[in-house]
C-alpha cells in the first residue's frame, strides 16, 4: 500500500522547523532527495528543537523527501505571478518529472508553460506509440463481406451493375478521433513554441508527431473532447488524457491557477526563480512602454551588451540589468533586485556601473514591502553629477497599474 504524501505549504524565503526524523533516518543519513539537493532550492540548518529549513528563491511543487512535498508559494498574489510569467522571458525549462494538481480558477496560464506541459505528455505518447484501433469506413467496389444490401441495390443493382457492391469495412490504423484532435493540438502548439535554441527539442518532438500523424485529418477540439482519451488503449490512456487536458487549457475550456489543489487540473510540476522572473518582468515592462519613445531597454547580462569597468582594459565587464539607451547613447542604468532591502554591495554595483558608463542616472528597483504602495525615493548624487534613486514596485496590488506608475516616474528621470 502506497504511503500518503504530506503536502507542506510554505512561502518563499520562509523558515520552517521540521522534526529530525522527518529529514534524517536512524543512521543519520539525509532523506532529502538528491534531485532536490542539486536544485539548491532549500537550505538546512541544525537547531535545538529540530532542523530549520529555509526556502530560497524558487517557487513551485517540490518533493523534499519520499514522504514530504513542499508547495512553495510567493508572498504576493498568485494572479500577479501569472501576469509576470506572461510578460517575462521565462523558458519554463525547470520542469520536474512529477505531476501536480493546479487549482481551477478564472485565470489563463502562460502559453509556453502549457507548451512544455503538452510536450511532456506527447513525448510519452510517442515512446509508447500512437493509439491505433478499428474504425468503420465505407467501401465501394468488388465483393467484400460485409455487404450493405440496401445501398448495393439502390446504387448498383438497380442500374444494371451486377459486380459492384457497397458496404462497410473495418480498418486497423491511427485514423481515430482522439488522434485527429491530438494532431490539431500539435499544430496549435507548434505555432506557439519559440524558435530559440532552448526549445529545439520541443519543436523536433512536435514535428515528429505531425509526421507520424500525416495521414490523419485534424479535427478542432470541442468542449468536453478530453473524454476522447478514454477511447485510447489503456497503456497510453493517461498520456492522451493529459495532452488533451492541456490543449483544453490552451483553448480556454479549462482555466488554472498556480496554487495547489488536490482536485484540480493535473500537469507537470514547474519551478520558477522569482529573482529571474521579477528582473525579466521589469525589463520587458520598460521595453514595451518606451518603444514608442525610441528608447531601447537592453539586458546588460548578455555578452553583447557588456560594458567596460575600466577605460584601458576589458578585465572586469559591467553587467547592469537595465540599460536605457537613446540614439546609441546610454542615458541611464538600473539594477533589479528581488529582495526586501538594497544591500551595500548593490549600491556599489550601480555606482560603479554608472561611473563607468558616464551616464547621469542610476536606479535600483525592488519590490515594495507587503501592504505598502510603490514609491520613488531619492538616494543621492556623486561628484560627476550622476543621481541615484530607488523605486519600490508594489507587486501585491493591481500589477498593471503599479507597473505603469513605475514606468512613468522612472522615465521622468531620464535626460531625453
Amino acid at each position: 500500500m502506497a504511503r500518503a504524501v504530506r503536502i507542506v505549504d510554505i512561502e518563499e524565503r520562509e523558515n520552517r522547523v521540521f522534526p529530525r526524523e522527518d529529514l534524517f533516518d536512524n543512521a543519520g543519513h539525509s532523506l532529502v532527495l538528491p534531485e532536490t539537493r542539486t536544485l539548491a532550492a532549500v537550505e538546512l540548518k541544525d537547531v535545538l528543537d529540530g532542523v530549520s529549513l529555509r526556502t530560497l528563491g524558487l517557487i513551485g511543487y517540490l518533493p523534499l523527501t519520499s514522504d514530504i512535498v513542499l508547495n512553495l508559494r510567493p508572498k504576493f498574489p498568485l494572479a500577479n505571478l501569472w501576469r509576470m510569467l506572461a510578460v517575462a522571458d521565462e523558458s519554463y525549462d525547470r520542469v520536474l518529472p512529477v505531476l501536480r494538481s493546479y487549482e481551477r480558477t478564472n485565470a489563463s496560464a502562460p502559453h509556453q508553460l502549457l507548451a512544455r506541459s503538452f510536450c511532456h505528455y506527447l513525448r510519452s505518447i510517442m515512446d509508447f506509440g500512437l493509439a491505433r484501433g478499428y474504425y468503420r469506413m465505407p467501401y465501394t467496389g468488388f465483393y467484400k463481406p460485409r455487404i450493405d444490401f440496401g445501398r448495393t441495390v439502390s446504387r448498383h443493382l438497380s442500374r444494371g451493375d451486377d459486380l459492384t457492391i457497397s458496404g462497410d469495412v473495418f480498418t486497423f490504423s491511427a485514423h481515430l478521433s482522439v488522434n485527429a484532435v491530438l494532431k490539431s493540438a500539435c499544430l496549435a502548439f507548434l505555432r506557439l513554441v519559440p524558435r530559440a535554441p532552448k526549445w529545439t527539442a520541443e519543436r523536433k518532438l512536435l514535428l515528429e508527431a505531425l509526421n507520424a500523424l500525416h495521414r490523419v485529418v485534424s479535427e478542432p477540439m470541442r468542449f468536453g473532447d478530453e473524454a476522447l482519451a478514454d477511447t485510447a488503449p489503456r497503456w497510453v490512456r493517461e498520456q492522451y488524457r493529459g495532452a488533451l487536458s492541456v490543449y483544453a487549457m490552451l483553448l480556454g475550456y479549462t482555466q488554472i491557477g498556480f496554487g495547489y489543489d488536490a482536485q484540480g487540473s493535473e500537469m507537470p510540476s514547474f519551478l520558477f526563480s522569482l529573482d529571474n522572473i521579477f528582473e525579466s518582468y521589469v525589463r520587458n515592462t520598460f521595453r514595451d512602454a518606451l518603444r514608442d519613445k525610441k528608447i531601447a531597454v537592453l539586458d546588460g547580462n548578455k555578452p553583447k551588451h557588456h560594458g567596460k569597468l575600466f577605460l584601458d582594459n576589458n578585465q572586469f565587464p559591467t553587467k547592469p540589468d537595465l540599460i536605457f539607451r537613446k540614439d546609441k547613447v546610454v542615458i541611464g542604468l538600473g539594477e533589479v533586485k528581488y529582495k526586501p532591502q538594497i544591500e551595500e554591495k548593490d549600491r556599489y554595483q550601480v555606482l560603479s556601473h554608472v561611473l563607468a558608463a558616464g551616464c547621469k542616472v542610476g536606479v535600483w528597483i525592488s519590490p515594495a514591502a507587503a501592504g505598502k504602495p510603490g514609491e520613488l525615493r531619492y538616494v543621492g548624487s556623486v561628484s560627476t553629477g550622476a543621481k541615484f534613486y530607488h523605486y519600490q514596485l508594489d507587486i501585491g496590488g493591481d500589477l498593471d497599474v503599479t507597473s505603469a506608475a513605475m514606468v512613468k516616474q522612472v522615465t521622468a528621470l531620464l535626460p531625453v
